[in-house]
């Protein structure tokens, strides 16, 4: 597998909608957004978008592995490439909905651990019910890191 930059993230749009099914949320952090791809098998099977926060953090936006290559090692290789990118001591963020336990368990996998909650994110700043499984959506957990040197 091989991580690369991403210069037509547009492209990939399908992909990043499996983790933030809103396109104009998508298009209100794409822009101020690195994103890496993952390559395998000749194609690209996942994505990450992360940019720049206040007071010198960096949060993960978006991470989507199409499903059939989950479980493989994709995601975490997204997430240690981000890592890999920024200065240590660097803030690292990232939200996952309240109802998201497999992807707050990877996260933790990961490093990550819990910072704060943001009451009401998905109901607050989407316009349909965001659901996942029969539960929907409504808080927001952010999880952080601190870039090791």
């Amino acid at each position: 597998m091989e991580i690369a930059v991403c210069q037509n993230p547009k492209k990939h749009l399908e992909l990043l909608l499996l983790a933030d099914p809103y396109e104009p949320m998508i298009d209100r952090y794409l822009p101020q957004s690195t994103v890496l791809t993952a390559v395998a098998a000749g194609r690209v099977v996942g994505i990450i978008a992360f940019c720049p926060v206040e007071n010198g953090a960096w949060e993960i936006k978006n991470l989507a592995v199409e499903a059939n290559w989950q479980g493989q090692g994709v995601g975490r290789a997204l997430v240690q490439a981000v890592k890999d990118r920024l200065p240590a001591g660097t803030a690292l963020l990232v939200g996952t909905a309240q109802t998201s336990a497999g992807n707050l368990i990877f996260y933790e996998k990961c490093g990550f651990a819990y910072d704060h909650t943001i009451p009401n994110f998905f109901t607050d700043f989407y316009p349909e019910p965001i659901m996942e499984g029969a539960e929907q959506c409504v808080h927001m957990i952010v999880l952080r890191q601190t870039i090791a040197g």
